[in-house]
């Protein structure tokens, strides 16, 4: 992909990791060319084809997390991440009828940024077949307090603070599913822990398919008990106040259907605020970012790219 990138102009050699790395331009036009040979086209053609077929695969994998679980994408706004994805993203959106885009200037490394914004968590998981009527608070208790230890060892040297999360899979008797039940803020001590976990259970099945068997046997399948180790707050990027300097550009051929001169823009140099209508490039040290014909980028208050798909 990266070579038909530099084939289709779409990215600068000389200017890759902002001039750290140099891309091989030769071997990327001979790549996209031995591809081209065997589907008997032309090597622009190849890479333009290379292009579609990466965002078509993309956009089907989102379909797949989204309209074939009865979500909408048409809804929603597009987030890229990943050094590749400004490339990518607005042709993306456009196969799923998307009409916003947001390209964050942390966007290469916001997975990274995700990681490290996320709680540590170990989720251990006991199979334990048994009817309420055999379980014994003792042994509910055992079981719970021996997967809590086993998790709160994984977190290793962890010196914050730990939250501990339990719940347990539940099912009537004759049922061939089971259903969630937390059970966090049930005194484990209590001599009714039990009745009062089924009562939950009752609840939750009620809420879930609008009844309740109160007379049936209830089956508890799993144990299930999260242990975090909860992390400081990252700080929130600060809003940058809006400035009013001159934006200069180079150009740069590149091939949008047609081989064009378009406008190459330094993302981190706009001032908050500011606009422009595609085709354009926009070039980071650790991304690049392409709109096409009629979209239409605005710099937001912390600096990232929000496009309007026409």
């Amino acid at each position: 992909m990266t070579d038909a990138n530099v084939v289709l102009g779409f990215l600068d050699p000389g200017n890759f990791l902002g001039g750290r790395v140099a891309l091989d331009a030769r071997a990327a036009h001979d790549a996209v060319e031995r591809i081209a040979r065997q589907l008997g086209t032309t090597a622009i053609a190849a890479a333009e084809g290379i292009s579609k077929g990466v965002n078509t695969n993309m956009a089907e994998g989102i379909r797949i997390v989204s309209v074939r679980r009865g979500v909408d994408p048409r809804r929603f706004t597009l987030v890229a991440f990943g050094g590749a994805a400004g490339l990518h993203v607005t042709e993306v959106a456009r196969l799923l009828e998307i009409r916003r885009v947001v390209i964050p200037n942390v966007a290469a490394v916001l997975s990274a940024w995700g990681m490290l914004a996320t709680d540590l968590r170990y989720e251990l998981v006991r199979s334990h077949v048994s009817g309420v009527s055999r379980m014994t608070p003792a042994t509910l208790r055992q079981l719970l307090q021996r997967m809590e230890t086993e998790g709160r060892a994984r977190l290793g040297g962890f010196s914050g603070p730990i939250a501990v999360r339990r719940s347990l899979d539940m099912r009537y008797g004759e049922q061939i599913f089971e259903i969630g039940v937390p059970i966090d803020g049930v005194d484990l001590d209590a001599h009714d822990v039990i009745e009062e976990i089924v009562k939950r259970f009752h609840r939750r099945h009620e809420e879930l398919y609008a009844y309740s068997a109160p007379g049936q046997e209830v089956v508890i399948v799993n144990a299930r008990v999260a242990v975090i180790g909860k992390l400081p707050e990252l700080r929130a990027e600060s809003e940058r106040a809006a400035t009013a300097g001159p934006v200069t550009s180079v150009r740069r051929r590149a091939y949008l259907g047609e081989w064009t001169e378009i406008p190459v823009y330094k993302l981190d140099g706009l001032p908050t605020g500011w606009q422009v209508k595609g085709a354009a490039i926009f070039e980071s040290p650790t991304t690049t970012v392409l709109i096409r014909e009629n979209e239409r980028a605005s710099v937001t208050t912390h600096g990232w790219l929000e496009v309007e798909l026409a």
